[in-house]
């Protein structure tokens, strides 16, 4: 019998850009992150196997003088 370890596997990198978090704070938006992979974790379990999740929370504020936004 095979070891199922050697078997052929498939494999992607998956990049899902955020482009608003609703949120009072970067903490705020930490947590809602978390959240996030949370409920996701457990669909992906059985199937898929990933590695931590990894993201950065930037705070983006307009400028109305320059009438462009920047991330601090």
């Amino acid at each position: 019998m095979k070891d199922p370890m050697l078997e052929p596997y498939y494999s992607c990198d998956l990049e899902i850009p955020i482009v608003r978090i609703e949120a009072r704070s970067k903490e705020h938006a930490e947590a809602i992150m978390q959240e996030f992979i949370d409920k996701i974790a457990p669909i992906m379990d059985d199937i898929i196997q990933w590695d931590e999740a990894d993201w950065e929370i930037q705070k983006n504020v307009y400028s109305p003088e320059d009438g462009v936004w920047y991330t601090e």
